[in-house]
């Protein structure tokens, strides 16, 4: 009786199935012990059937390209200011100097 306490049943079916195995085939105690666990839950009559890999790989793929086509500004404006730093090295580094100048007359 322990086993059907931790049971998380998915579907009528499967509760069915695993109250049959449990009754050793007793149709009478397996039809009382299924009406009182199948009374007050809400359950489909049979587990949703599992998508296939190719209907997997479509809706991951157009989430991606729907992703991709929300975010194209930010996309982009991304790519052109990681260009502009990579471009223009020089802006980095004189902005460095430009802040120990500073740095070095306030400590004076």
């Amino acid at each position: 009786m322990e086993f059907i306490r931790n049971y998380v049943p998915t579907s009528k079916a499967q509760l069915l199935q695993v109250v049959m195995t449990y009754c050793n085939g007793d149709l009478k105690k397996a039809q009382e012990m299924f009406d009182f666990y199948a009374k007050n839950i809400d359950l489909p009559d049979f587990d949703p059937v599992e998508p296939t890999l190719m209907q997997q790989i479509k809706t991951n793929a157009s989430g991606i390209f729907s992703w991709l086509k929300e975010n194209q500004g930010d996309l982009i404006n991304g790519y052109q200011l990681i260009q502009g730093i990579i471009k223009n090295k020089g802006v980095l580094t004189t902005v460095a100097d430009d802040t120990s100048e500073a740095l070095t007359s306030i400590n004076e």
